[in-house]
């Protein structure tokens, strides 16, 4: 990891004069502001991190601040699952650890001034960055070591799943249900994994010789997939239903079954259903079918982005790195299980 010391040398300037302008005190201590750039320049080209955990120790503290940052879009209600997730690793960690929620908008992650200036936090896991997001932080020297869930990016480490395998075993999981048809309905492509999950159902489904017409796109709620399904009801649908549906994501499955209630198709009678599994289990186990899921292992992927987090902070991963967890099948009453 590049040091003080190193930029120092690097521009024949004192370390303390570096440790002031990386600090933020450049003002208050009437450093030029061509000295400023000349050693932000550096900091930046050298891929220099600023170690807050030592800063901090030097201040008297021992506690890391760690930012859990999240978009501020129709994913906030899936935000307690991975909180949940890290507070029960962070209950398995010795060190004196601050978890804090950073809400952001999506596409303007380039003004969160934590990433930027280390001023807020020692580090943080970013959750669902949009592409814009992804290339600022491409083109971006960061502040402080972040991870990366469900995302990839250059220069950074991640937490991620197989989004073309979990298309491909929502796809299975009808055609072994007896399902020759399927439906997609899923919200606009807000990251690559949505777009990949579809083309990994796609793929499987034409394997099982299962036919698979154009996705369906809603917005990405309950009301969205409500809307839709209705919609299709009156039209498409009106003589004969998809005999399977694939969802992108449990609230639109929740919408398209309350659609079809409405409209007095009552379970028996529905399309076979499997949904991504990224809401709420209790709620997906408990609708009327409880609804079958490829679960995305919201949990288990925070403790991992937690854990990778605390090893680049102990400068035990000195190169990117992506960890891949595995997702299963989660057969309920609204489509059979895998055979």
């Amino acid at each position: 990891m590049v040091t003080i010391k190193q930029i120092a040398q690097e521009l024949g300037v004192s370390v303390s004069t570096v440790s002031i302008v990386l600090g933020g005190k450049a003002a208050e201590r009437r450093i030029s502001e061509q000295t400023q750039k000349r050693i932000f320049d550096k900091a930046a080209e050298m891929g220099y991190q600023a170690n807050m955990a030592a800063r901090s120790l030097r201040g008297g503290s021992n506690q890391l601040v760690i930012a859990m940052m999240w978009a501020q879009d129709f994913r906030a209600s899936m935000m307690i699952r991975f909180w949940d997730g890290l507070r029960h690793a962070l209950m398995q960690q010795e060190r004196n650890i601050r978890l804090v929620i950073y809400p952001y908008t999506n596409d303007h992650l380039n003004e969160v001034c934590a990433l930027t200036s280390a001023s807020d936090c020692h580090a943080a896991i970013i959750c669902n960055p949009s592409y814009a997001d992804l290339k600022f932080m491409e083109d971006t020297q960061l502040a402080i070591p972040v991870v990366l869930y469900n995302r990839q990016c250059p220069g950074y480490c991640s937490v991620n799943v197989d989004d073309a395998r979990m298309g491909a075993l929502a796809a299975r999981a009808l055609a072994d249900s007896g399902c020759a048809s399927a439906a997609v309905i899923t919200g606009p492509s807000v990251f690559e994994g949505m777009e990949v999950r579809i083309q990994g159902f796609t793929l499987e489904a034409a394997h099982c010789g299962m036919a698979c017409p154009a996705a369906i796109y809603c917005d990405n709620n309950v009301r969205g997939s409500y809307e839709a399904v209705r919609s299709r009801l009156a039209k498409e649908w009106k003589d004969a239903l998809p005999q399977g549906i694939f969802c992108g994501s449990s609230m639109i499955a929740h919408g398209v079954i309350r659609a079809f209630w409405d409209a007095g198709i009552h379970p028996e009678d529905m399309p076979k259903l499997v949904a991504i599994g990224n809401g709420s289990e209790d709620v997906d186990r408990a609708s009327v079918p409880s609804l079958s899921v490829v679960n995305l292992p919201m949990e288990k992927m925070a403790a991992e982005c937690l854990a990778l987090l605390l090893e680049i902070m102990s400068n035990n991963v000195t190169t990117p790195r992506s960890r891949m967890l595995e997702t299963q099948y989660i057969a309920r009453e609204s489509c059979g299980p895998l055979t």
